[in-house]
């Protein structure tokens, strides 16, 4: 039996013969392993030749499979069009490109599982594809890739998978909206049933060729596989450093990756359950919050969240909004907007992200990381019964970099984003930090020292932080203090120009980083959601009416609210600057 690890065996004892597979699939002209993972030896000349993969064969005409056949589903995704399919090599470099004419949905009197089956034809009356992947949840999953184009990453794949460059910017964001609809749809349909995987056939133009399998192995073997540089000679020389530049280098980059986690008892979430009374949608409401957990499966972290709900309503028929603390901050930050969330008849759901909280996890990343986070709060909401489908993202400051990543590049079914005190990018804060605490002259220097810090402690670059660079699907509002000086307004006025179609910009006046919004910009909040969540937009001049009459909006509908304070207030910023100023960090005269 052939060990799945590697191994070899010698054709005859005849011929100086041997085929050599898995880990084994080396020799002394070839020392790297070759895309096929199997080589054929000449044991006298040490000669190599690579072994071709074959293709497996196309379906058969008549049929997919001949299984039981389902008619066409109105409520399934479908799109069909035209685009290019790009596949790549190891080294990131286009392989090959040919346009293809792309079709998602059933096929009437075929199997189930064509529903989830993407398929493509090298024309668009061809009678049988050319190729296929699954789209069930676990088998792919799919990202913005940018401007009109989409990565369709393949579990188990040798290549990764491809991309889908579509026409235009409008095509790309049809395609991403109904592959992920696709993708949802079946983590939802599994949570019911036991469901296979959908037909994957392999293109005829997936194979590496044999001169690019040589080249491949050969540039592995004189150059080796990619790899990112190591930072570890100037983390220790900068560490190590007892002066002044030393102490606020090692503070800056603590503020990015390691500030203080907020720890508190869950108890402060507030009893359950409550009663509210709420003028809006009018009468007495017994709200009940309950707890859960998700695992973040990139970082394998446990993500502690809670929600909010009306007693005696179904999770699954309401729509909800996801809340994102801020940095160094936790869940308890989500009481702000509770009582303008219960006003909608929504529920509120709050998670401490990787690194905060009650979470686990080590570092934050200001957004880079906490993205996966949040799409894994999503999945759960939509295919878990936790809402009917609708969410919508509220964030603050960190949050709300994370709502705009996650809307952009994982998650196009989002209904709408609140980005209250967001950063343009992370570059773009961190310069004006620096500037603060080491001078002009040297920001630049100390930007290059800083970035490649956090790239080698927590595992990503400032630089792939550009919100302002990603392009969200959905509409926005961008929630702003004018004197905020921690995330000056500056970075809100550069997202609503990056953001132009679809954002629109409400400025707190005399509002800082760690103030409480005021009542009129949180009636602004919920009349934003009701038109782009709960769809109601007739319906938003009676909420304003009814909402202006009520006092203390961003207090939480508690007895002892008088005395509560969230993460995010005065007291939690006042802790990360005592701790940079300790550190030398932060002029305060």
């Amino acid at each position: 039996r052939a060990r799945p690890s590697g191994g070899c065996v010698r054709l005859s004892d005849h011929l100086p013969f041997e085929i050599r597979w898995g880990m084994k699939a080396t020799s002394s002209r070839l020392r790297g392993i070759p895309t096929t993972r199997m080589i054929q030896v000449n044991l006298r000349s040490t000669n190599t030749r690579v072994v071709r993969a074959d293709p497996p064969p196309l379906p058969p005409k008549s049929s997919w499979t001949g299984g039981e056949p389902v008619d066409a589903d109105p409520n399934w995704p479908t799109r069909r069009g035209n685009a290019t399919r790009v596949l790549r090599n190891q080294w990131g470099s286009t392989r090959r490109r040919r346009r293809r004419h792309f079709v998602l949905g059933p096929i009437p009197g075929e199997d189930e599982q064509t529903r989830w089956t993407l398929r493509w034809y090298n024309r668009e009356n061809d009678p049988q594809p050319c190729g296929a992947v699954s789209l069930r949840h676990g088998d792919v999953s799919i990202h913005n890739g940018g401007d009109r184009v989409i990565d369709v990453r393949v579990a188990g794949s040798a290549t990764g998978g491809f991309q889908m460059v579509c026409d235009d910017a409008a095509a790309r964001d049809g395609w991403w909206r109904a592959l992920a609809a696709c993708v949802a749809a079946t983590r939802a349909l599994a949570r019911k049933r036991t469901i296979v995987s959908g037909y994957v056939v392999k293109d005829l133009d997936d194979g590496a060729t044999l001169t690019e399998q040589f080249a491949d192995a050969a540039t592995t073997t004189v150059f080796g596989k990619p790899r990112t540089p190591d930072g570890r000679v100037l983390e220790r020389a900068l560490s190590a450093r007892s002066s002044k530049s030393g102490k606020a280098y090692r503070e800056v980059v603590k503020l990015i990756i390691r500030p203080p986690r907020a720890e508190y008892d869950v108890k402060k979430l507030g009893p359950t359950p409550f009663t509210y009374v709420r003028r809006f949608r009018g009468g007495k409401q017994t709200v009940m919050r309950t707890e859960f957990a998700v695992v973040n499966q990139r970082q394998d972290v446990e993500l502690k969240c809670s929600q909010w709900k009306p007693v005696g309503a179904h999770l699954h028929e309401l729509p909800c909004v996801l809340y994102l603390h801020g940095n160094a901050s936790c869940r308890l930050e989500a009481l702000q907007v509770l009582k303008v969330v219960l006003e909608l008849g929504c529920t509120l759901c709050c998670v401490d992200m990787a690194g905060s909280g009650l979470s686990e996890g080590e570092f934050v990343s200001l957004g880079h990381f906490e993205k996966f986070d949040a799409e894994a709060v999503l999945h759960e909401l939509r295919s878990g019964g936790r809402s009917n489908g609708k969410v919508a993202l509220w964030g603050r400051s960190m949050g709300a970099a994370t709502a705009l990543m996650c809307t952009a590049k994982l998650d196009p079914l989002v209904s709408c984003v609140i980005a209250d005190s967001a950063f343009a990018s992370l570059p773009m804060l961190v310069h004006d930090l620096l500037d603060e605490k080491v001078g002009s002259v040297l920001v630049d220097a100390a930007m290059g020292v800083v970035s490649r810090s956090v790239a080698y402690r927590a595992g990503f670059k400032i630089s792939d932080m550009r919100v302002d660079a990603v392009a969200p699907v959905c509409p926005i509002l961008l929630v702003h203090g004018s004197k905020d000086t921690f995330v000056g307004l500056k970075h809100s006025e550069k997202l609503q120009e990056a953001f132009k179609s679809t954002a629109t910009l409400r400025v707190d006046e005399g509002g800082k980083h760690d103030s409480r919004r005021p009542d009129d910009v949180l009636v602004d909040c919920a009349a934003f959601l009701l038109d782009k969540l709960v769809g109601e937009p007739a319906a938003v001049p009676e909420l304003r009416a009814a909402l202006t009459l009520t006092r203390g909006l961003g207090r939480p509908p508690f007895a002892s609210s008088t005395n509560f304070t969230s993460g995010a207030d005065a007291n939690r910023q006042k802790a990360v600057r005592a701790t940079l100023t300790r550190g030398g960090a932060i002029n305060t005269r």
